[in-house]
């Protein structure tokens, strides 16, 4: 998968959806079956515990933010290779994917660390066992902290400032991604077009996946990203009661959308894209041993497609053998391709002649 910018920004959007996800179940485990529960006999505000929960805040913010943004630059890198086909450019290698990962992630984390930089873990008292609880020792205390933010005179402003910024955020998401999304469709499918005239209807077809790979995307985008957007104002304008259902969507009615986003990425891409597919297969162990030849392996999508041929050779690079040669178009990456590999090498010391050639090849090879 580790083969352009665009595959490098969708393993870096995975890895920011899985960070997402375990921060949300170990805090719903914690919070459910641990610490939440009417247990007398567990201290609910030790350190580690208040401390973790300020950490997995801070996770949460940071890369659901940057997971968004990472999805407008996949459709915006993938837009400007296909504007700029036949050219090399930069944008298309690997590792541009990869630094677009690394800034965004550490854009969005100092956002994040403006607000949730100003806490710190302090004292706040002491906890006692109940005389229920056993297995303490006489006498037995723990301290208890809570979460304290440093300059509370201006806690509102700067909260205030940072929903500012981060409901702007959701809502260009929501604005951006499925202007490049549409342009980027008409430009596969004007693609797919001229590929079904100058090649064949395969190639074509797997294009035309791609576009509707791009348009649910966009559709789980939007739906995630807007509402959240809206309910960072909503908070601005009308008080919000603590036991209301207002109070409770906007709590977690962007969580929800997020997770049930994050959740359809896999299923999207396992079921539209067939090298998500072969990759999840050699990962899970599934994928048929086709490694031992790795010459059939990277020839077998060509000949499907009819763009593979084979180049013979008598003794003019070799000097007395017969060198055969699998030329055929690559279209693994952004761009299309032309590569050789060696097929088969036979001496031909007596005579040099095309008789028979085909099965001195197979047997050859």
């Amino acid at each position: 998968m580790r083969t352009s910018s665009t595959n490098s920004i969708m393993i870096g959007i995975a890895i920011c959806d899985l960070i997402i996800l375990y921060e949300n179940v170990y805090e719903r485990v914690q919070s459910y079956w641990f610490y939440g529960s009417q247990n007398p006999c567990m201290n609910k505000s030790n350190y580690w515990y208040t401390y973790s929960l300020l950490i997995g805040d801070f996770l949460l913010t940071s890369f659901e933010r940057a997971s968004f943004w990472l999805g407008v630059f996949l459709a915006f890198t993938r837009f400007v290779i296909m504007k700029k086909a036949g050219i090399e450019l930069n944008i298309s290698k690997p590792l541009f994917g990869c630094l677009l990962v690394l800034v965004l992630v550490c854009l969005s984390s100092a956002h994040s660390a403006y607000y949730y930089g100003g806490y710190s873990i302090d004292p706040w008292g002491t906890w006692t066992p109940k005389e229920m609880c056993t297995g303490y020792p006489a006498n037995y205390s723990e301290p208890t902290f809570y979460r304290n933010f440093a300059d509370n005179e201006n806690l509102s402003k700067i909260f205030r400032r940072y929903q500012v910024i981060d409901g702007v955020s959701r809502i260009l998401v929501s604005i951006f991604y499925p202007i490049l999304a549409i342009l980027l469709i008409f430009k596969i499918r004007k693609s797919a077009k001229f590929v079904s005239k100058a090649l064949n209807s395969k190639s074509s077809e797997e294009r035309l996946r791609t576009c509707r790979l791009i348009l649910v995307m966009t559709i789980f985008y939007v739906i995630a990203s807007a509402p959240s957007g809206v309910s960072e104002y909503v908070q601005f304008f009308v008080d919000i009661k603590s036991s209301s259902i207002l109070a409770l969507l906007v709590g977690y009615g962007s969580i929800l959308l997020f997770c049930l986003n994050a959740s359809s990425h896999g299923i999207i891409n396992f079921t539209m894209s067939s090298k998500y597919r072969q990759t999840v297969k050699k990962f899970l162990g599934m994928e048929k041993q086709r490694q031992g030849n790795m010459v059939l392996v990277s020839i077998a999508a060509p000949v499907q497609r009819e763009e593979c041929c084979l180049v013979l050779d008598f003794g003019k690079k070799v000097h007395d053998f017969l060198s055969v040669f699998i030329v055929f178009i690559d279209r693994t990456s952004e761009k299309p391709t032309l590569k050789s590999l060696p097929f088969m090498f036979a001496p031909v010391f007596s005579e040099k002649k095309t008789e028979k050639v085909d099965n001195r090849s197979i047997s050859s090879s």
